[in-house]
């Protein structure tokens, strides 16, 4: 049942909790409490015949008796459980006598809940940004497979591909997260009301409650606390593991559709890019590349050379992103399948046989990547694969999708554990398996992948894209908050399909999904076969000229997109973010459900147009400080709204944060050429006395070298005084050769001065989501 949870009346509670116990009714239950110094806690109980816990998360987290970062967790005799600051202040408290319960295999927690508290994360769920009154299960799905066309269309899908149960709390007394490490199907309520029959409210004993928990396994839930939401999201994701710095050519536009199939159609596709001076770094396969979609081969029809074919195709830099199912043929004559069950790494059915499924080739079997050996013999295979010219792939159908084969039947473990051990983290073994064989084949090189369905910390293997969604405002308007709440519960490399992926696309729609995702952290345009073509110029001259312009500004800001990856590999550090994340909400500006704007980073904040036919909006800008306006090259303050800003087609409201740099690719960004070492640093201070101040890291964009000391830093401050900027810039770090640079100065300026000298400026025409710009800029030096 999609919309079922299990029911707090079901539950038998703890009713008194003494050192290392829970007692509930005759059963004692131990219990363990620890923390780590950092206002992170764990609490792990074995419960009923719970065994080990199933979860292959890798999580990180290490016990330690010093200090508390302000914060501590305590259970109460009556087992209910009490997170608190160190002045008292309680953040999150248990509903009284209904501290932890069970009902057979199932375990809840439920906690007060408080009209002044706000939710977010809850991994990837068509929810919107704030999920007060949700009631929700955490069980990858098959969105298209497993839901009715209604559902489908209106973006109503719950549960969704990916299953993360992490819930954000904002609290009176500061923020609070909840994490289930539970691999199996579980749940969460923020205050859900109860109806009957989706009519009458019921009178319900559950109350205005937080109720979480799980329908298997022993309860290993992590607490953490924190003043701010950037601070809470910088401890869960040391807690999940940071992404690993991605190849730069991976933060460029990418260009898929189910229909390409051949060497030829992707020369075809890289000519029109070029012809229309449009950048693009990824070339990507669907289905229909394989022979006989056998995963792992390629149509000899439609790719003669071989190997020869795709190193022609990516002769320019540009890299073939095949896709890559977990569906195996059921074929004696197919090496792959032979080989698997041979080596006995496939899913048994409960009748010890090969589990069976109906996927793209037909009757397939699927490996069993909870085993160690399955995962080995999957990397070894994707390494022969890579091999053949391929630096990345994605990942789809790892729901698992099974089409009319019952997935439950599909058993873990060489049949020993029941399909919901392992359904949640299937996806997340399988990017894991990939990676690896990624790595087999280019040890030097970071791989990229990018995965339908993930897991809890499955964001330090594979980037996270949302699925098959359907070509209306429906979906653009839930892609943001949706894409928002992913970044907030460990996948910081994320997006959606831009112009949706099923239906026919508007010419009026696809510009306007471009423009809401130039600056996704994942970007791609993506269609379904027999669909209207999504390609840039597969429509009206307008909208060739929005795609364009959107493409080449996502090329023009990559060294800053960049640096967004360099920082959260260092520190946790989000990418994407909500409103809320960097700024307090004023009187004038409640921006906790604001969903239709976003920051990009510390310095950037883009507020779409999501609605059809608009063409002005209301603009939220957070305080305090000031913001530069891309739109018309004019300061404004913030902790206000903007209202009724006019919204050129061509244009979209892009916003620069007072007192920030950020890196820019010289001149017009035409192909898909980018050095981080040669940039542009864009100076946006308001007036006198205002500063910035910015490190810039250059490496070579692919290896991993840089963990070996071989990347440059330029360390860079500037400061406002009268109509004069100063800036002082020098080389900190030199691992990998000098950095060359030019300043752009943003605001009524007429000197730029550089390390104590006068430096010569002009203006400097640029151009940035569709608008002009025309900063006072030196010339390139070397620094």
């Amino acid at each position: 049942y999609a919309n079922k949870i299990p029911y707090v009346a079901n539950f038998r509670f703890a009713s008194a909790a003494s050192e290392g116990a829970w007692r509930i009714g005759e059963d004692v239950f131990p219990l363990r409490l620890s923390g780590n110094g950092e206002g992170v806690f764990r609490l792990t109980a074995a419960l009923r015949a719970a065994g080990p816990n199933p979860s292959q998360a890798e999580l990180t987290f290490e016990e330690s008796a010093a200090g508390d970062a302000g914060y501590s967790l305590t259970t109460g005799v009556d087992g209910g459980l009490v997170l608190a600051d160190a002045q008292g202040n309680v953040l999150l408290e248990s509903w009284p006598g209904k501290g932890i319960g069970v009902s057979g295999d199932s375990h809840m927690l439920c906690f007060r809940h408080r009209d002044e508290f706000r939710y977010y994360g809850m991994g990837e769920k068509l929810r919107g940004l704030e999920l007060s009154g949700v009631r929700t299960r955490f069980w990858n799905t098959d969105a298209f497979a497993d839901f009715d066309w209604g559902a489908i269309e209106n973006a109503r899908v719950d549960p969704y591909y990916a299953s993360i149960p992490y819930l954000i709390i904002r609290t009176p007394a500061g923020w609070a997260g909840l994490v289930m490490n539970t691999p199996y199907p579980s749940f969460m309520s923020t205050a859900a009301e109860v109806a009957i029959e989706g009519f009458q409210a019921a009178e319900s004993s559950a109350g205005k409650m937080i109720a979480l928990g799980a329908e298997g396994g022993g309860l290993d839930l992590f607490v953490i606390a924190a003043p701010t939401p950037a601070e809470l999201t910088a401890r869960f994701q040391r807690l999940a593991g940071p992404m690993p710095l991605p190849p730069l050519w991976a933060l460029g536009f990418h260009q898929c559709r189910w229909g390409y199939r051949s060497a030829e159609d992707l020369r075809e596709l890289k000519r029109r890019f070029a012809e229309h001076e449009i950048p693009v770094d990824g070339l990507w396969l669907d289905i229909d590349y394989m022979d006989g979609f056998r995963v792992f081969t390629l149509d000899e029809t439609a790719f003669p050379n071989g190997a020869a074919d795709l190193a022609e195709i990516a002769s320019d830099g540009q890299r073939v992103v095949p896709i890559i199912d977990p569906g195996v043929k059921r074929d004696e004559h197919y090496d792959v399948y032979r080989e698997g069950r041979e080596k006995d790494l496939f899913c048994r059915n409960p009748e010890g046989g090969e589990f069976i499924g109906l996927v793209w080739p037909g009757e397939s079997a699927f490996p069993d990547f909870s085993l160690e050996e399955t995962r080995a013999w999957w990397a070894g295979r994707v390494k022969r694969f890579a091999e053949l010219g391929f630096e990345g792939a994605w990942l789809d159908m790892n729901d698992p999708s099974t089409g009319a084969s019952n997935p439950r039947d599909m058993l873990f473990g060489r049949g020993v554990q029941p399909h919901e051990t392992y359904h949640n983290q299937y996806a997340a073994g399988m990017a894991k398996a990939s990676r690896e064989g990624f790595l087999q084949a280019r040890p030097e090189q970071r791989p990229f992948l990018v995965t339908r369905s993930n897991f809890l910390a499955g964001g330090r293997y594979s980037a996270v894209w949302t699925g098959d969604s359907v070509s209306n405002y429906a979906y653009l308007r839930k892609s943001l908050p949706t894409c928002l709440n992913l970044a907030l519960s460990g996948i910081p490399f994320v997006g959606g399909d831009i112009g949706g992926f099923a239906g026919d696309v508007t010419p009026r729609l696809l510009r306007d999904w471009m423009k809401a995702s130039f600056l996704m952290p994942f970007c791609r345009n993506h269609a379904c076969i027999h669909t209207a073509p999504q390609e840039p110029w597969a429509h009206d001259a307008r909208t060739l000229e929005v795609m364009r312009e959107m493409i080449r500004s996502r090329y023009k800001l990559l060294p800053y997109l960049y640096q967004l990856f360099v920082a959260h590999e260092a520190t946790g550090a989000a990418i994407l973010r909500p409103l809320f994340h960097d700024f307090e909400s004023t009187p004038g500006l409640e921006l906790d459900r604001i969903e239709d704007a976003y920051l990009l980073g510390p310095a950037l904040l883009h507020a779409p147009v999501v609605e059809e036919n608009a063409d002005a909006r209301d603009i939220p800008l957070p305080g305090p400080g000031h913001w530069f306006s891309v739109l018309d090259g004019a300061w404004g303050p913030g902790g206000e709204w903007r209202r009724g800003v006019a919204v050129p087609e061509e244009q979209t409201p892009l916003y620069v944060r007072d007192g920030s740099i950020v890196p820019m690719r010289p001149g017009i960004a035409a192909d898909h050429r980018t050095s981080l070492h040669d940039v542009e640093l864009h100076v946006f201070v308001s007036g006198d006395g205002r500063r910035a101040e910015l490190d810039y890291a250059a490496d070579d964009g692919l290896t991993f070298a840089y963990r070996r000391g071989a990347r440059s830093r330029l360390r860079v401050s500037a400061a406002a005084c009268g109509d004069s900027v100063e800036i002082e810039a020098r080389l900190v770090e030199n691992g990998a050769g000098p950095i060359r640079a030019r300043f752009a100065v943003h605001g009524p300026f007429r000197r730029i001065v550089v390390n104590g000298q006068d430096a010569p400026a002009a203006p400097l025409a640029a151009r940035l989501a569709g608008c002009d710009l025309a900063p006072l800029a030196t010339a390139a030096a070397e620094f």
